[in-house]
C-alpha cells in the first residue's frame, strides 16, 4: 500500500513538472525579455522626472521604457519596408561592416539571422531527409540552394546544399552536398522542421503528403 502511494506521488510529481515546465520557461523568457528591454530608457526617464519634478512610479517607468523599445522596433520595421528606409539601413550596414571589430560581430549575427528568415521563401527552401551518418540512419536537414554548376560537374551529379542543424541549438550545424536522387521529402513545413529540431524530436511535425518521395 505504501509503495503504491509512493509510486502515485512520484508519478504525479513528474507529471506536474512536465506540465508546468513549458509555462514556467515561457514566463521566465517573457520576464527576461521585459527586464532587458524595459531598462534601456530608465536612466533617461529618471533624468526627465528629476528635471521636471515628476514623481512617476518605478513600474510605470519600466513599462514606458519597454513600450519605447517596442516602438523603435516597429519604426525600424516600417522603415525597412520602404525605399528610403532601406537606403538608410543599407548605409548603416555598410558603415558597420567597415569598422574592424564591429564588422566581424555584426556579420556573424547577420548571417545567422538571415539564415533563419524562412517566411516567404527565405533561406531554407524545404525540409528533407537523407541517410546520414550511415545507411539506415536518417537525418533531417534544410535545402538552402541548388549546388553550383562546377560542383555538379565535379561530382557528376545534380546536387543541392543541405544544412544539417544540431539539437537543441539549430544555429549551429554543418553543410552537406547531396545528390537530389538521394533526398527524401518527409512532407513537413520548414517551421515544423525547426520545431522538431529544437525540441529534440519531442514535438512531432504536421504531416503534409509530398508529391514524390524523392525531391526533384
Amino acid at each position: 500500500m505504501i509503495n503504491k502511494i509512493r509510486l502515485f506521488l512520484q508519478k504525479s510529481f513528474i507529471t506536474g513538472i512536465l506540465t508546468t515546465l513549458p509555462l514556467f520557461v515561457t514566463f521566465w523568457f517573457v520576464l527576461f525579455i521585459f527586464e532587458k528591454f524595459s531598462g534601456f530608457f530608465l536612466p533617461y526617464l529618471f533624468l526627465i522626472n528629476h528635471y521636471f519634478g515628476i514623481s512617476m512610479p518605478y513600474y510605470m517607468q519600466k513599462f514606458i521604457s519597454f513600450f519605447l523599445v517596442i516602438l523603435i522596433f516597429i519604426s525600424v520595421g516600417v522603415a525597412a519596408r520602404n525605399y528610403f528606409g532601406r537606403k538608410i539601413l543599407k548605409l548603416i550596414t555598410v558603415s558597420a561592416e567597415k569598422i574592424p571589430i564591429v564588422r566581424s560581430i555584426y556579420s556573424s549575427i547577420r548571417q545567422v539571422v538571415e539564415a533563419f528568415q524562412t517566411a516567404g521563401g527565405g533561406s531554407f527552401k524545404k525540409v528533407v531527409m537523407i541517410e546520414y551518418p550511415r545507411q539506415g540512419l536518417y537525418s533531417m536537414g534544410f535545402i538552402t540552394k541548388d549546388t553550383s554548376e562546377f560542383i555538379n560537374e565535379a561530382t557528376g551529379e545534380v546536387c543541392v546544399n543541405i544544412f544539417i542543424p544540431t539539437t537543441p541549438n539549430p544555429t549551429s550545424g554543418f553543410v552537406l552536398i547531396v545528390p537530389k536522387k538521394d533526398i527524401i521529402d518527409p512532407g513537413i513545413t520548414v517551421d515544423h522542421g525547426i520545431k522538431f529540431i529544437i525540441s529534440a524530436g519531442i514535438v512531432e511535425p504536421d504531416y503534409q503528403k509530398p508529391e514524390n518521395k524523392n525531391v526533384s
